[in-house]
Protein backbone atom coordinates (compact mmCIF):
# COMPACT_ATOMS: atom_id res chain seq x y z
CA UNK A 1 0.00 0.00 0.00
CA UNK A 2 0.96 3.49 -0.41
CA UNK A 3 -0.33 6.57 0.96
CA UNK A 4 -0.05 10.28 -0.94
CA UNK A 5 -0.43 13.84 0.43
CA UNK A 6 -0.72 17.28 -0.44
CA UNK A 7 -1.49 20.03 1.38
CA UNK A 8 -2.35 23.43 0.29
CA UNK A 9 -5.04 26.37 1.00
CA UNK A 10 -5.07 24.57 5.31
CA UNK A 11 -6.62 21.25 3.65
CA UNK A 12 -4.85 17.74 3.44
CA UNK A 13 -5.86 15.80 -0.27
CA UNK A 14 -4.85 11.94 0.70
CA UNK A 15 -4.50 8.98 -2.37
CA UNK A 16 -4.18 5.73 -0.32
CA UNK A 17 -3.23 3.06 -3.05
CA UNK A 18 -3.05 -0.63 -3.12
CA UNK A 19 -2.36 -3.89 -4.66
CA UNK A 20 -4.67 -6.80 -5.10
CA UNK A 21 -3.51 -10.46 -6.17
CA UNK A 22 -6.89 -10.63 -8.44
CA UNK A 23 -10.38 -9.37 -9.27
CA UNK A 24 -12.06 -12.07 -6.99
CA UNK A 25 -9.97 -10.55 -4.37
CA UNK A 26 -10.89 -6.98 -4.68
CA UNK A 27 -15.06 -8.91 -4.79
CA UNK A 28 -14.15 -10.40 -1.66
CA UNK A 29 -13.37 -7.08 -0.07
CA UNK A 30 -15.65 -4.54 -1.77
CA UNK A 31 -18.69 -6.88 -2.57
CA UNK A 32 -20.36 -7.41 -6.16
CA UNK A 33 -19.42 -3.00 -7.07
CA UNK A 34 -15.85 -3.44 -6.68
CA UNK A 35 -15.66 0.26 -8.02
CA UNK A 36 -17.85 1.45 -5.41
CA UNK A 37 -16.22 2.67 -1.95
CA UNK A 38 -15.80 0.96 1.06
CA UNK A 39 -15.58 3.10 4.17
CA UNK A 40 -15.22 2.01 8.05
CA UNK A 41 -17.57 3.65 10.34
CA UNK A 42 -14.31 5.69 11.98
CA UNK A 43 -13.63 7.19 8.59
CA UNK A 44 -16.91 9.89 8.38
CA UNK A 45 -14.77 11.62 11.66
CA UNK A 46 -11.83 11.93 9.42
CA UNK A 47 -12.78 12.96 5.78
CA UNK A 48 -14.54 16.08 4.95
CA UNK A 49 -16.39 13.55 1.65
CA UNK A 50 -16.63 10.53 1.31
CA UNK A 51 -16.64 9.18 -2.66
CA UNK A 52 -18.65 7.26 -3.61
CA UNK A 53 -16.65 5.08 -6.36
CA UNK A 54 -13.18 4.23 -6.27
CA UNK A 55 -10.86 3.70 -9.77
CA UNK A 56 -8.83 0.63 -10.96
CA UNK A 57 -5.73 0.35 -12.60
CA UNK A 58 -3.44 -2.53 -13.86
CA UNK A 59 0.15 -2.38 -13.04
CA UNK A 60 1.84 -1.78 -16.14
CA UNK A 61 5.82 -1.42 -14.95
CA UNK A 62 6.86 -2.40 -11.61
CA UNK A 63 10.51 -0.42 -10.74
CA UNK A 64 10.35 -1.99 -7.46
CA UNK A 65 10.28 -5.63 -8.24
Amino acid sequence: MSILRSVADGQALFVFTSRWDSWDAIRAFAGPEPTRAVYYPEDREFLLALEPNVEHFEVLVDESA
